[in-house]
């Protein structure tokens, strides 16, 4: 009898009926099933750690060349990409100004030379009257003056005289060492001041540079060796040692800067080229599990444990140490032995009933 059809009977049914209507729209409850999980023993681990990082080929050191002097610019002899050997000449300013320097200068030194002549003459001469006692002593003292008088004029034209002579070398812009010109800065025609950037040159020592974050720089030891590999292709490779860490962390990204010295590089290994680089260094002991058995309990990192005897789960906050690719390591929270739920935890619940799969018993 259905439901309604005894509500419209009402005061006419028997109360024998009334309670067959009542039993008839009770729920039935059905006991829900355990759920299939897969689950994962946790275990100390006492391995090592794999770091994985991108970086890029560059240059131990980049110099920036100009002119100490203002001029125009007569030649530049080199374009980028050209390797250059320790003394090459690079650029070359119009060095007509300064060669007329030069000239005005040795010709003061000149004029200078035959004054200190003539003083050295005359104070001879004053001298040689003097013990004749013809003049007085006042006389040759202005004799001896000139003549000091004469060689200090000398010093200054012998200085001016250099000076315009290594302004001339500096119209002449030479390579300081070998290296690889990685950018130019001006063009034959142009005025440049003292200084401006004619020629940016690298040296040829090559290192691989990466970005890595703090908690990497802080925990990984001093003499880490880093497998260096050509990004397309990972049979070009060679071994490093880290040369500089930066000090101070980039302002937007927080990472810190690394440079790996790179003994012998293959020639594949150009500038610009992207490289990852490789690191393995000991963790100590661990507990380890993989990133998706992570759940969260208060915004607070959590797992589901089995707890074995009655089949039901536990949702218990736990500490992550740090972060892997794709594990995660356990400071606190977890004990070896226990057992923990590895996927699908974003829809299970505390409480719950599970049956650990035939690849959950098998998992390690």
């Amino acid at each position: 009898m259905s439901r309604s059809l005894c509500r419209a009977l009402g005061p006419f049914v028997p109360p024998l009926v009334v309670a067959l209507c009542a039993s008839c729209s009770a729920p039935t409850s059905v006991a829900e099933r355990p759920r299939p999980v897969r689950t994962q023993q946790v275990e100390l681990l006492d391995g090592k750690d794999t770091l994985v990082q991108t970086g890029e080929i560059q240059p131990r050191r980049e110099t920036e060349l100009s002119f100490p002097i203002d001029g125009r610019l007569a030649r530049r002899l080199v374009e980028v990409g050209a390797a250059v050997s320790k003394g090459q000449v690079l650029a070359v300013l119009d060095d007509g100004l300064v060669r007329n320097e030069l000239r005005s200068a040795e010709a003061d030194l000149s004029n200078a030379g035959s004054t200190v002549e003539l003083a050295r003459t005359s104070l001879s001469r004053q001298e040689k009257l003097f013990a004749a006692q013809v003049i007085s002593a006042q006389q040759l003292d202005e004799a001896t003056a000139n003549e000091r008088a004469a060689l200090a004029r000398k010093d200054v034209a012998a200085a001016a005289a250099l000076n315009a002579q290594q302004k001339l070398a500096y119209a002449t812009l030479r390579a300081p060492e070998d290296g690889i010109v990685m950018a130019v800065g001006a063009n034959s025609g142009q005025v440049l001041a003292p200084g401006q950037m004619v020629v940016r040159l690298a040296t040829r020592e090559r290192e691989a540079v990466f970005t890595v974050a703090e908690r990497i720089v802080t925990s990984a030891p001093p003499d880490v060796k880093v497998h260096v590999h050509l990004v397309s292709n990972p049979e070009t490779a060679v071994v490093g040692e880290v040369r500089e860490v930066s000090p101070t962390a980039d302002p937007v990204t927080r990472t810190y800067r690394v440079r790996v010295a790179l003994p012998g590089p293959p020639e594949a290994l150009v500038f610009g080229a992207a490289v990852t680089g490789t690191v393995e260094y000991p963790n100590g002991a661990s507990l380890r599990l993989p990133a998706s058995a992570i759940t969260s309990q208060d915004d607070e990192p959590a797992v589901y444990i089995v707890d074995l005897p009655s089949k039901q789960l536990q949702r218990r906050p736990v500490e992550v140490a740090r972060f892997g690719a794709d594990h995660v390591f356990i400071a606190a929270g977890l004990a070896p032995g226990e057992r923990v739920v590895t996927a699908g935890v974003s829809k299970l619940r505390p409480g719950q009933s599970v049956a650990l799969s035939e690849a959950g018993k098998d998992s390690p």
